[in-house]
């Protein structure tokens, strides 16, 4: 993701000696001449208009300004004396720059009042059209700025007690449930059972050749395939425009520059669209099953006749007991023949079933 300048505004501070609303480029205040402060905060004005003027840009692009560590007086980035007492500059601080300010403000604001005369004037002025008095910063409407996700960490910090212990119920609620189940899942009981019933069934997949469908990016597709429709689709992000791309930013926000002035730039990024196909292409899939069936105790494969162009995929068997408990059919499934194979009917067999009705253990009875 990169960023996007849009151009700069002139931010505002406030005297703090009579709470008039300066430009920030001046460096004194214009209604009582008091110096700018070095700790003074630039705040956004009323409205974000860019500045189209030489000497303003001039001013924007220069640098952080130099607070003199004599008077405190503010120069401009670059200066070796003091405009105002003369003062070397050479290891004077400078402000600090690239705090984000606030998003940026393009719709227009309303008018206020004058607080002394009651005449509306613009947002932007900064003193009274009527009778010249400087409008404060309380006359000022605020700025809107962009809202606000709500952290985890202070969503948390506002939960309520009746919260926390509804949470702590449920997560009680949930431990017993599993010790629960534990405890039944490993308690077991040895029983008396007589194998009722066999059944067995071994299969073979057939594999052979044949059009299988898929789609992917068109540059993705394997040579010789037949290719189908394709509709353009977003592929990813890029922070770089690419052949087939289209630039989305976020919500132009301003940065303070540290010269009385601020930045307005944007987040942005491509996104990169691609064609997504769909295709078919000739390839080894399964095309049947062989199966064989049984309830003796000698299970066999299935017999395998195959065309020229086919063969034998995976193999499968299972094999399936059932046992009568005091009157109640309890199955249990293997795969493993020779152990299959020891099930003779009628034969009689200890089990350990735990407490979800599963054998666990199968032993000759005693």
């Amino acid at each position: 993701m990169t960023k996007e300048s849009l151009g700069y505004v002139e931010l505002e501070w406030v005297c703090p000696f009579c709470n008039t609303r300066n430009p920030g480029r001046l460096k004194v205040c214009a209604n009582c001449g008091a110096p700018q402060p070095k700790d003074v905060q630039f705040e956004q004005a009323a409205e974000d208009q860019l500045v189209k003027d030489a000497e303003g840009l001039e001013m924007a692009k220069a640098g952080p300004d130099i607070h003199c560590p004599f008077c405190g007086t503010r120069n401009p980035a670059g200066a070796k004396k003091c405009s105002r007492c003369g003062g070397d500059l050479t290891e004077a601080e400078r402000r600090e720059a690239g705090q984000v300010v606030g998003a940026a403000q393009t719709k227009p604001a309303p008018d206020v009042k004058c607080p002394f005369c009651g005449t509306p004037n613009k947002a932007t002025n900064v003193k009274c059209t009527n009778c010249g008095s400087p409008l404060a910063k309380e006359a000022r409407p605020k700025p809107t700025v962009a809202p606000v996700m709500a952290t985890p960490a202070a969503t948390s910090a506002r939960m309520s007690p009746m919260l926390l212990l509804i949470g702590a119920a449920v997560l009680l609620l949930i431990c017993g449930a599993v010790a629960f189940l534990v405890m039944r899942g490993t308690r077991t009981e040895t029983s008396l059972a007589r194998v009722t019933d066999t059944e067995w069934q071994r299969s073979i997949v057939v594999l052979g050749y044949a059009p299988a469908s898929h789609s992917d990016w068109a540059d993705q597709i394997p040579a010789g395939a037949d290719v189908g429709s394709c509709t353009e689709r977003e592929r990813g992000r890029s922070a770089f425009p690419t052949g087939n791309s289209e630039q989305v930013c976020g919500t132009p926000y301003v940065v303070d520059q540290g010269t009385g002035f601020g930045e307005m730039v944007q987040d942005c990024e491509y996104i990169v669209y691609d064609d997504y196909c769909q295709y078919s292409v000739v390839e080894l899939q399964p095309v049947g099953v062989l199966r064989e069936s049984g309830s003796d105790l000698n299970p066999f494969w299935p017999q395998t006749r195959l065309d020229s162009d086919q063969q034998l995929g995976d193999r499968e068997e299972t094999y399936e007991i059932t046992f009568d408990v005091d009157g109640e059919q309890v199955t249990y499934e293997t795969a493993d023949a020779n152990e299959y194979a020891r099930f003779q009917r009628g034969s009689q067999w200890a089990l350990e079933i735990n407490g979800f009705g599963n054998i666990t253990d199968i032993q000759p009875a005693p």
